[in-house]
């Protein structure tokens, strides 16, 4: 049986267009353990800003994983992002990706909310969310050539705690002018053991 748990701080929800060297951590010996790994499947439907309205690009569509790990005071995330449309025309990044993300948490406010501090192979960014990790919004500077379509990502991050899922909106803008735009949806899960083997038919 899956056992579903959902995670805080789901960093890794973004297309990609480049990457940025020196965000993935580089060691020789085995790294800390870390207090929580959980594992992440989902899948986008993508649209795209034309002539004043969203429609739809089934071509950007997007299945991915993400494996999460949280160490103390920061969460270390690698994204694994796959476009199998035929049709898909390389504009919004390459049809395979991985992608390293870290985000550092910052100090409770009085308003209740924690900020973030982002890195990552997509650029550096910032982010806020509530102390219940329901409710999270978070803003990516790729670095990108100025003939690129988009220079900002710009994530909306609904978790349903209760029912294994989250809901996310991620936004590639051109400054403030909207170009394409992703909605995922994951089940996120726990480690577990199996008493017996998954695999016998």
């Amino acid at each position: 049986m899956k056992r579903w748990v959902l995670v805080p701080w789901l960093l890794f929800t973004f297309a990609c267009a480049s990457t940025v060297p020196g965000a993935l951590p580089l060691r020789v010996e085995k790294g800390p353990e870390p207090e929580v790994t959980l594992l992440w499947v989902g899948e986008a439907q993508a649209e795209r800003f034309e002539e004043g309205a969203w429609k739809r690009v089934p071509a950007f569509d997007y299945e991915f994983t993400v494996e999460q790990r949280r160490f103390g005071n920061h969460w270390e995330s690698v994204k694994h992002l796959r476009r199998r449309h035929p049709d898909y025309d390389g504009s919004a990044g390459p049809r395979e990706q991985t992608m390293f993300f870290r985000v550092d948490l910052g100090a409770v406010e009085s308003s209740g909310s924690v900020t973030l501090k982002l890195a990552s192979t997509l650029g550096p960014g910032e982010g806020t969310t509530d102390r219940a990790f329901r409710e999270a919004k978070l803003v990516f500077h790729p670095e990108l050539s100025s003939f690129a379509p988009f220079d900002t990502y710009r994530i909306q991050q609904h978790y349903e705690y209760e029912q294994g899922l989250l809901k996310e909106t991620v936004s590639l803008d051109k400054g403030e002018r909207p170009w394409v735009r992703n909605h995922e949806r994951a089940g996120l899960f726990a480690p577990h053991r199996f008493e017996s083997p998954p695999t016998t038919r």
